[in-house]
């Protein structure tokens, strides 16, 4: 069994830390700091560890935020190929990877008011391991000044500086602050989206895509639309972003989304639907099928999906998108699919017995299957 994230931040490589900056800065005194690092690291997740880190380097780094910096950067490897992506472990050469997630987190709670030095460094650090999380307070802070870095920084010959432009504006970036600003109002990194779309690397390109995908939890239909103007000169290249860009859209059936990618709501329809039992005991499952086709005279592609509406604490029935099948209809044809779905204890969701409902997706138009009563749970949960 793979070890967690967390686990790279260890005894070991604490250690390889500290050794690494006990030979730039011969004050800093690697036992204690090693001591002091581990006192509660176990009780900590992954990011929390980094802090930790980041806070005990405080007291044994210099006091002078320059002079810290100048420390921390002197241990860093070479920068990574570019076309690789953040590593685990460094090659001996120097630290790289998440291994220098601290100093990154060291910016991030020491160097605000240093904006042109702690700028500098992020752009330096990134190319070792994300300044992602790092940047966000100095955008919520002198937001006008970092986006016209970061514009410059677009057209960086470094794949991982042009990606942090992308990532490190994510509005709800998962593990880092969310930028209240660009939620409210995301158009204003669209620019940057714009010069990125198109990278060479595809690590860069996965970065807009899922930046995309945040604004649309947001704004759903400002995201369809600019998809939608991308695709108008589309390549493969752009065709896959958009396709991941649009994913949480498609999931939730927006319809623009899924016109944008071509699937037709309007020749395609479910005419037979079937659900296996009216009763389903919890720890087992549900069958059910639904018959699709094409009304038109062209081939259309299709995203079939299913919905089960939960019974909650309250009685009231919530709904849950779940994939089913991708593909394509030929003009006229017929399709049958089968699924089935299982209802057993999972750590993500309480179940309550009841009356439960269950449709089907195709194309984003939803159509009623039929209803299930779910007995059972009171006896397993007991």
């Amino acid at each position: 069994m793979a070890e967690p994230f967390k686990e790279v931040f260890n005894q070991a490589s604490i250690e390889r830390m500290a050794s690494a900056l006990a030979e730039v800065h011969p004050s800093f005194i690697a036992s204690r700091f090693t001591v002091e690092a581990m006192d509660g690291l176990s009780e900590l997740e992954l990011k929390e560890r980094s802090l930790h880190l980041a806070r005990c380097l405080r007291r044994y780094l210099p006091e002078d935020y320059s002079e810290a910096l100048r420390v921390m950067m002197a241990t860093l490897s070479a920068p990574l190929a570019m076309e690789d992506e953040p590593v685990w472990e460094n090659d001996g050469s120097g630290l790289s990877g998440f291994v220098t997630m601290p100093f990154s987190d060291y910016v991030l709670l020491y160097g605000l008011e240093k904006f042109e030095l702690s700028m500098a460094a992020m752009k330096e650090m990134t190319r070792r391991f994300s300044a992602e999380f790092a940047i966000r307070p100095f955008i919520e802070r002198y937001e006008e000044e970092v986006m016209t870095l970061l514009a410059e920084w677009a057209e960086d010959e470094c794949a991982h500086v042009r990606r942090l432009v992308s990532e490190g504006t994510r509005p709800r970036l998962p593990w880092g602050q969310r930028l209240k600003g660009f939620i409210e109002t995301p158009d204003k990194c669209l620019p940057l989206l714009e010069k990125l779309k198109d990278d060479e690397t595809e690590y860069v390109r996965r970065s807009v895509a899922n930046h995309l995908n945040d604004i649309s939890k947001d704004h759903p239909d400002l995201t369809a639309e600019v998809c939608g103007r991308w695709l108008e000169q589309s390549t493969e290249r752009r065709l896959r972003l958009v396709r991941h860009a649009l994913r949480s859209n498609v999931k939730a059936a927006h319809l623009p989304s899924l016109a944008v990618l071509g699937y037709d709501a309007e020749h395609t329809r479910v005419v037979r639907s079937a659900l296996d039992t009216d009763q389903v005991v919890y720890g087992s499952g549900l069958t059910f099928s639904a018959e699709i086709s094409n009304a038109s005279e062209k081939a259309v592609p299709f995203v079939l999906d299913f919905v089960i509406y939960h019974r909650k604490a309250n009685g009231a029935l919530a709904p849950k998108v779940f994939k089913w099948r991708r593909g394509e209809l030929s003009a006229g044809q017929t399709l049958r699919a089968s699924g089935k779905h299982s209802i057993r204890p999972i750590t993500t969701r309480r179940y309550y017995e009841g009356e439960h409902r269950l449709a089907v997706l195709l194309n984003g138009v939803e159509t009623p299957i039929g209803s299930f009563e779910l007995v059972g749970v009171e006896e397993v949960v007991a």
